[in-house]
């Protein structure tokens, strides 16, 4: 199956029409670059899903000839990582207990909800792209997620792929201080790494975002291994002392 930051595959299978066409037009906002699929009935689901294996598939409840238990747990046990989001009005407690503790599968009972929606097919990417076991993993976030906490042990550094976030502080008010702003190409949590220390700021999403997350034991060998990531973390630095100097420089400039 294609990595997942190369390529994402969605499976989505209603007989209503007015809801098939709502769950594409949901995902075709969200997740750029996504390639769809879509099914009638649970029969058709499993024929497609057999010839190009999805990611992810959306799956209606009442799905006709083949029933949305029956077609979940053919994908689930399936060689491929394939996770599912069951929309139902109603979660179903009894099944795939297992799988919605992992988030391999999701029970979706507000659709039309797009934060929601969001909400569930964010966390089924998170476990699709947790597969990979090249030394760092996918993360992906809707807006106002925070990321990193101030004080907590750093154990991993992002680069952002997609969307925006910023760094920020709590005065003694509980006011936010902003430190600044994280965009595509950047680092994130660096510092903590280099200098050995806890987390030094907040740092939550503005955007919806994808960052990939390096655990702090294997950045080394990741940086040998793609120099543009290398590249980036140079970059990332270097913003990070032009802005650190220029707020000395303003801070003189007050005091004189």
């Amino acid at each position: 199956m294609a990595e997942l930051e190369n390529k994402r595959v969605f499976l989505i299978v209603s007989g209503k029409p007015e809801e098939m066409q709502a769950m594409v037009s949901l995902v075709e906002r969200s997740v750029p670059g996504a390639t769809i699929f879509t099914a009638a009935d649970g029969q058709e689901a499993l024929f497609k899903s057999e010839n190009v294996p999805p990611h992810i598939v959306i799956l209606d409840a009442e799905v006709q000839k083949l029933s949305a238990v029956e077609v979940t747990e053919k994908l689930i046990h399936r060689k491929e990582r394939i996770a599912v989001i069951i929309v139902s009005p109603l979660p179903d407690n009894e099944s795939f207990v297992n799988e919605v503790v992992t988030g391999q599968v999701h029970i979706l009972t507000r659709p039309t909800d797009e934060k929601t929606f969001l909400q569930h097919m964010t966390r089924a990417m998170n476990w699709i792209a947790h597969g990979d076991n090249s030394g760092y993993r996918m993360c992906f976030l809707t807006p106002n997620e925070l990321l990193i906490r101030e004080g907590e042990k750093a154990k991993c550094v992002y680069l952002v792929k997609r969307g925006e976030l910023k760094a920020f502080r709590l005065d003694d008010s509980s006011n936010e201080v902003l430190l600044g702003m994280i965009r595509a190409g950047e680092f994130v949590g660096e510092m903590a790494y280099i200098n050995g220390e806890d987390r030094n700021a907040h740092v939550m999403s503005l955007t919806d975002c994808e960052l990939i997350e390096i655990p702090n034991d294997c950045l080394d060998t990741v940086l040998f291994s793609k120099p543009a990531w290398s590249k980036a973390l140079v970059k990332t630095l270097s913003t990070r002392l032009k802005h650190s100097n220029e707020e000395k420089v303003v801070s003189n400039e007050e005091k004189g």
